[in-house]
């Protein structure tokens, strides 16, 4: 059980800072007028998000101080990819706060950042895209991790900013709404396809279906905040901080119910000697 939350921690935040890290410099190229200390608090943020995701991701070994082992095949494994991808964007993620805060040209770091940010996420889904578990053989992996930094990274970006007041436009609000409403029809068609898929890969879909954290998930990560952001956008009030906290902490919780149901899942079919 360690194990598994240790993975949900990693990957989630790992993500998140992903995401975050690639909104904050979409903003600062395309706006232009963010302040110093705006972006170093923001960039400070992304490197404790992913610091925190790597160290968490140490509660998955046996032997934590020999993890540095699993960047050793990178040619032929996932799992050294994701190792070795995350840990460069970690380092380039510290360079860019670094720069932030002396003023430096941070140009270059940022679209390096961005780059290794939008190749280590899907790096990090195909590491469970194993013929073994069939519910897992497809898009899905791949799909959802992407789908996590795209929703959850730009609304952390978003609290961090609204601390700082910087002021956010509409545009990050229906981002966020097409991104989450993407993330839940996503979601709907891959447990249809489970379901009609039959055997082992339909009985992952019932028992995700039957599972108290699916309605929870349902609920708190995608009705809620849609609700929320909907809400938000109909009266113009994006400058209203706690909405966007409200929102950001409520799509976090269920990006976290929804990895512990996606490597739940797995687990389940151990049950019936599957």
């Amino acid at each position: 059980m360690m194990g598994e939350w240790a993975l949900v921690l990693f990957t989630v935040l790992s993500q998140m800072a992903a995401g975050a890290f690639v909104s904050l410099w979409v903003l600062d190229t395309v706006k232009g007028n963010m302040k110093e200390a705006t972006g170093t608090f923001v960039s400070q943020g992304v490197v404790l998000a992913m610091g925190l995701g790597l160290l968490a991701s140490l509660g998955h070994l046996g032997h934590p101080l020999e993890a540095y082992r699993a960047s050793a095949h990178f040619g032929t494994s996932w799992l050294s990819r994701e190792v070795v991808l995350f840990g460069l964007f970690f380092f380039l993620s510290v360079v860019y706060y670094w720069q932030w805060r002396t003023g430096g040209a941070r140009h270059l770091v940022g679209i390096s950042g961005s780059i290794v940010a939008l190749m280590a996420v899907p790096t990090s889904g195909m590491v469970y895209v194993l013929a073994a578990i069939p519910a897992w053989n497809n898009f899905g992996p791949v799909l959802f991790f992407l789908l996590t930094a795209v929703t959850l990274g730009p609304l952390y970006a978003a609290v961090l900013l609204t601390i700082k007041q910087y002021s956010l436009g509409k545009s990050l609000f229906q981002f966020v709404i097409a991104a989450l409403f993407c993330s839940f029809m996503s979601f709907a068609l891959y447990l249809s396809l489970l379901i009609s898929a039959g055997d082992v890969t339909a009985l992952t879909g019932w028992n995700t279906m039957l599972s108290i954290t699916f309605w929870l998930r349902l609920f708190i990560g995608w009705i809620a905040p849609l609700g929320i952001l909907g809400y938000v956008l109909a009266q113009q009030q994006w400058h209203i901080s706690r909405y966007m906290i409200l929102a950001f902490a409520l799509v976090l919780i269920g990006e976290l119910l929804g990895r512990e149901l996606f490597y739940g899942s797995a687990v389940a079919l151990t049950m019936f000697g599957l």
